[in-house]
């Protein structure tokens, strides 16, 4: 062998060594970085489960003083229903929407005269619109009349 064939021979043992050591080192960075992670996650689940305990019991404080104001609103707002009933609430709101007003004989009787006048004044006009169509109807004499149809008479309001 040659000199140059024996330092070409030393130089690939030397490069396949300095690439084991670098694969290796790489294996070993690998292997400490899980080693890192597991440590840290053992450290959180340590905290966490001395920490669980006091967590729960401020939870359950918490809750407690909430259940507390919520029974003291709660029995505030029963009071309020049981000092007005039911009837008095309704006519409360029938009055606020104006239904709580009842006709007297006085205001039926009113509404009947404006009744009455408004169909005067309806006849009064559909006779004079009358006469108008009746030369335009006589013109033209093969448009048959349509009959106007009846209105139902008006009935009286009864009174309690």
């Amino acid at each position: 062998m040659s000199k140059d064939s024996k330092k070409s021979l030393q130089d690939l043992k030397d490069a396949t060594n300095h690439a084991g050591e670098v694969a290796k080192s790489i294996w070993l960075a690998g292997l400490g970085a899980y080693g890192r992670a597991y440590d840290e996650a053992h450290e959180v689940i340590e905290k966490a489960s001395k920490e669980t305990p006091k967590l729960f019991t401020d939870l359950v404080d918490k809750g407690n003083r909430l259940e507390t104001q919520a029974r003291a609103k709660l029995g505030e707002a029963t009071n309020i229903g049981k000092t007005i009933s039911i009837e008095e609430r309704i006519s409360k709101m029938r009055a606020s929407l104006g239904f709580g007003h009842t006709a007297s004989a006085d205001d039926l009787s009113r509404l009947e005269k404006k009744l009455d006048a408004l169909s005067k004044k309806v006849d009064a006009l559909s006779k004079a619109a009358k006469p108008a169509a009746a030369p335009k109807a006589a013109a033209t004499k093969a448009a048959p009349k349509a009959k106007a149809p009846r209105k139902a008479p008006a009935k009286k309001a009864v009174t309690k």
